[in-house]
């Protein structure tokens, strides 16, 4: 009897060993997490036919760069689903540079415009970066994540796969958001769409539909014509030798932004009279609409507010221009000044800045702080406004770095 108990528990005790081994799970693999998903099964060319026959101006060199990381992915085992995103910022930002393929269905599902960081470059996207508070845009391969409401709206959380090159954009709160600044209609105007601080930011009208189809678990391609990229990325070198790498480690590193920006003199109300601007002291803006009529030129951009104020655009005053309105007398032009300063709301559970107006009534006089700029005509570094029912004001000029203008 005391045979056959000890029997049957060695049984019952390699039986439950079994089951436990049978029901485990593969241990992830490199820094990827597990996922449900299935990886597409999707060979490679047909990928690259359907990249060629719906991508409209999708480049060879982007797709054949695209298929390689696909290959890549599916050597580390990347899990993702059926939806691939690729953006081309070797592309001016004016063109339609985003594709959304279903892989699946075989069909492009989008093509539309998307923005890069502020520190990339104007209408050329050219400079990248990895860092924090480089407001650039960075390259690379990508994961989507969840969706959420914050500061921007409606916004995609993106994690980046490709080391040294995106992987600090989780945390940099890299994420794909809307734009106003990307509409078509804005673009048309002022000959480029505005600049986010590293996002890949959308049109608003079709942000909602994009996000919730590559949200949870899709792949992004951003690409760019970058040699560190091509030789040092594990998600294009997977099938290299290792002797290659040595090679790769000697490569110069991607063009980094640098901030060599030349920012023009703007005005603003001196209340502290420390001829310092602090963030409750108001700037002295123009509507574009008004800015078109007085001073017959385009808006630019890296004056304008990075939020409209009454669905309009405003552009910060330069101190020549303002200079010239007080020189020529022109009523008109001062009439359309308008006082201006940053206010922070609470928006889905995120302080959110807008623009307000301080209303200051009609400006009755503007008297340059010296005489010099009168005989010379050079723009003066201060003024005096009187008001026809407000205090007085003293503008000082400043170009310093102000981080809710320019687009």
């Amino acid at each position: 009897m005391i045979i056959y108990l000890l029997w049957l528990l060695a049984v019952t005790s390699f039986n439950f060993s079994t089951s436990t081994i049978t029901v485990s799970k593969a241990e992830p693999q490199g820094n990827f997490l597990y996922s449900e998903i299935p990886s597409i099964k999707m060979p490679l060319n047909e990928i690259k036919t359907l990249l060629q026959k719906e991508g409209n101006s999708l480049q060879p060199a982007v797709i054949d760069k695209v298929i390689t990381t696909i290959q890549c992915a599916n050597a580390y085992q990347v899990d993702r689903n059926n939806i691939l995103t690729i953006i081309d910022y070797s592309m001016p930002s004016n063109q339609k540079r985003l594709w959304v393929f279903d892989l699946d269905k075989k069909e492009l599902l989008f093509h539309t415009y998307v923005s890069h960081g502020i520190k990339s470059g104007t209408l050329l996207t050219d400079k990248f970066s990895n860092k924090f508070d480089s407001k650039a845009s960075s390259i690379g391969v990508y994961k989507t994540e969840q969706s959420y409401y914050g500061r921007e709206g409606l916004s995609l959380r993106l994690v980046g796969l490709d080391t040294k090159f995106n992987d600090n954009a989780f945390n940099r709160y890299i994420v794909m958001h809307g734009g106003w600044y990307m509409d078509e209609q804005f673009i048309k105007r002022y000959g480029r769409p505005g600049r986010s601080w590293g996002c890949p930011a959308l049109p608003l009208p079709i942000k909602k539909q994009i996000i919730d189809t590559i949200k949870d678990n899709s792949l992004l391609v951003i690409y760019y014509p970058s040699d560190e990229w091509f030789n040092k990325s594990k998600f294009l070198n997977c099938s290299k030798q290792k002797s290659d790498q040595v090679v790769i480690n000697r490569l110069s590193e991607t063009q980094a932004p640098v901030d060599d920006e030349i920012r023009e003199d703007i005005l603003f109300v001196d209340l502290n009279k420390n001829n310092s601007r602090e963030e409750h002291e108001p700037i002295i803006t123009m509507s574009a609409d008004a800015y078109e009529r007085i001073f017959h030129s385009q808006p630019p951009l890296s004056r304008m507010l990075r939020r409209q104020i009454n669905n309009a655009e405003y552009i910060a005053l330069s101190k020549e221009e303002f200079n010239k309105l007080v020189l020529q007398g022109n009523r008109e032009g001062l009439g359309e000044i308008h006082f201006v300063i940053p206010v922070i709301i609470m928006e889905h559970g995120y302080y959110e800045t807008q623009m307000q107006i301080v209303n200051m009534g009609k400006i009755k006089e503007v008297q340059p702080n010296s005489d010099t700029s009168r005989i010379t005509q050079e723009p003066a570094k201060s003024y005096r406004i009187d008001f026809e029912s407000k205090p007085a004001l003293n503008l000082k000029t400043t170009n310093r770095f102000i981080r809710w203008l320019g687009l």
